[in-house]
Order: C-alpha cells, then structure tokens, then sequence
C-alpha cells in the first residue's frame, strides 16, 4: 500500500512537472487591429486569434494584451491594469479544447493624434495540478495612426474666405492657352501662334484662337513646425498646426481646388515622399497627407527658410501659398515674402490664434 501511494506521488510530481513544461507547447497568438487609420476617440477593435495546435485539452489559459498608454477600453475597466512603466494591460482567462481556435476582440478607441504601438502579448499556462505557471512573450507589433482633431468647417472658411476670393478673380483675368472654346478676329496683338489657321480659311479673314479662363487655382499647402517656444506650450502650438493643416487641406478637397503639400516635419516611421506631396485631390491624396500629419512628430527636418524656399522651385513657383506656422515671426514673414511670385498670393495662419480653441484643455499624445 506504501508503494503504490509511493507510486502515486511519483507520477503525480512528474505528471505535474511534465505537464508545466508542455503547458504552452502549439499555443499560438495573432495580433491584429481592426483599423490602422482612425479619427480621435473613434472605435475600432483590438483581435487576439489563440490557435492550440496540440491534441492536448488545455484547461487554463491567461492572455495578456499591452496596449498603448492612452487606450480606452470599452467595459473593461475592471481588467485593464498599469504596469510599473505605465502601460496598460487587458487581462483575460479562457480554456481551450484540441486543435481549436478562439478569437477575442477588444473594443477601444484613442483620444489623441499619434502614432500608438501594440507591443504584444503574455500568455500564462498552468500545470495539471494547478499549483504553478509557465508564461510566454509573443512579439506580434502592430500600430495604430490617429488623425489630428478637426477645426470647425466654418471656422476654415472664415480664415480662408479672402484668399480664396482672390483665387476666384484671377480666375478671370487669367487665360488658359490648354482650354480653347472657339476663336475671335485677329487684333494683330495676339502672338502669331495664337492665330487659327482652319477658322481664318473659313471666314476668309485672319482669326485668333479664344481660350477659356482658368479654371483651377494652383495652390501650395505649406507646415512649419519651427517654433521659438521650447516648452510644453510650443508642442501644443504644433499640435495645433496638425489641425489646421488637416483642415485647411479637407477645405480644399471639399471646392475641389487641387494643392500640394510641404512640410518640415518628421514623420515617425516615415510615410515615403511625405515632405514634398505634388498637386493632387482625391481620397488617396488626402489620406496620404493626414498619415504624415497623424505620424509627424515636434522635431523639424530643415530649418524654415529651406522650406520656404521650395515655393520658388519650377513645379511651384506660379502657385500662391498657404503657410502655416506655430506662431507669428517678423523674420519668416519676411523670408517667405520674398519668395513670393509675380502675380500670387501667401496667405498666413498662425497656430497661436487658434489654440486655445482647439486644445484648450484637450488631452494630447505628446509624451507617449
């Protein structure tokens, strides 16, 4: 009888032994978030995919997702805890059967513009006994871009109501020799090459080519990030500067007026070609843009006169201009005057005019 309990106890340590180094073996975990790209506090879903590979019935298991420091969980609270560094982890148990799979979804959503890293998971199994637990990483990043806050519609329109009023009338003082809608009779002012061979044979007398006026602005969309405010206050002033630069561009989307995009912001991870995007509209166009503006971070790539001096090269130098700045500057004034184009506009929006009304007290990813 001693034997056997002898036996018993022998195969009981083991079995225990065997079974905590096997408690994790064919467990695999997949990582994924439903959107990459989304607004401020917009919801998407965080999706955990476990797989148990093995034929083993796995009666415990312990996932732990991280997430971002300024995750929102939706009723979660109770199992959403800090570590020691400050990032917060969902905590869950499940069991799982044979050769099966199990997928959770979490949902949350984001407060801030900011690139947001997902850092993986720790998964906890335990022993037959359950008096111990063997735990395990798995590294499957992911990230997600939140987009800068919106300023009011109707508050672009005021800051831009007069520069695009100058737009629409030089619409009309400026001809298009691309568009041609018929002919008038030759002044003898018109360069011989205006003149309309096929219309001057039929009436007998010389006609020059009529065009139509142009119909599509040219506008450069222009972000400087260089700020003389080295406190919080000058990222907040940045901050602000996303904004409106989203929005300025949105307006431009909206009247379907094409623009390019400069900027002297970095872009973390950066987006391909985001510093200099040529003319364009559309959804891809935008997009593109408000990536670079959700990624950038406060660190300058180039001072503001290199920058500036974009707006005089080929493909620019007969656009007017849009620049915006974190706050007034004499001298960047001045600079970007003199850059300026016969004939062209700059218009200036000062991020110090506007943030208080777009991040007075808004919580924003500047540590993160």
């Amino acid at each position: 009888m001693l034997a056997f309990a002898i036996f018993l106890f022998i195969a009981a340590v083991f079995l225990q032994r065997w079974s905590l180094e096997r408690a994790l073996a064919g467990i695999d975990v997949n990582l994924e978030c439903s959107k990459t790209l989304v607004e401020p506090d917009e919801d998407f879903e965080f999706v955990t995919n476990l797989s148990n590979r093995s034929s083993r019935f796995i009666p415990f298991l312990k996932i732990g997702v991280m997430l971002p420091k300024m995750s929102k969980v939706a009723h979660a609270r109770a199992t959403v805890k800090k570590d020691v560094h400050n990032f917060l982890w969902h905590n869950s148990t499940t069991w799982m059967s044979p050769r099966s799979k199990l997928e959770r979804r979490l949902s949350m959503s984001l407060p801030a513009r900011g690139r947001y890293l997902f850092r993986g998971a720790l998964v906890t199994g335990g022993d037959f006994l359950g008096l111990d637990g063997i735990s395990k990483r798995f590294f499957d990043f992911n990230e997600v871009v939140v987009f800068p806050k919106e300023v009011d519609p109707g508050e672009v329109s005021n800051m831009l109501g007069g520069f695009v009023g100058d737009l629409s009338v030089r619409r009309f003082i400026m001809e298009d020799p691309v568009l041609t809608v018929g002919a008038r009779e030759y002044t003898g002012r018109e360069p011989l090459k205006q003149i309309s061979w096929n219309h001057s044979a039929r009436t007998g007398k010389l006609m020059a080519k009529q065009f139509d006026y142009t119909v599509e602005p040219l506008v450069s969309v222009l972000l400087d990030i260089n700020t003389n405010n080295t406190e919080t206050g000058g990222e907040r002033l940045q901050e602000t500067c996303f904004s409106l630069t989203r929005s300025v561009c949105e307006y431009f989307e909206r009247r379907r007026i094409p623009y390019d995009f400069i900027s002297n912001a970095t872009t973390a991870s950066a987006v391909s070609g985001w510093a200099y995007m040529a003319e364009g509209l559309g959804k891809k166009h935008l997009l593109a843009i408000l990536e670079g503006l959700g990624r950038a971070s406060y660190m300058p790539t180039e001072p503001f006169g290199a920058t500036v001096a974009k707006l005089t090269q080929t493909q620019l130098k007969d656009r007017s201009a849009i620049i915006i700045m974190p706050e007034r500057d004499e001298a960047k004034r001045m600079l970007a005057m003199q850059n300026k184009s016969a004939g062209r506009t700059i218009h200036f929006i000062y991020g110090e005019d506007y943030v208080d009304e777009i991040y007075g007290g808004i919580e924003t990813n500047i540590r993160d």
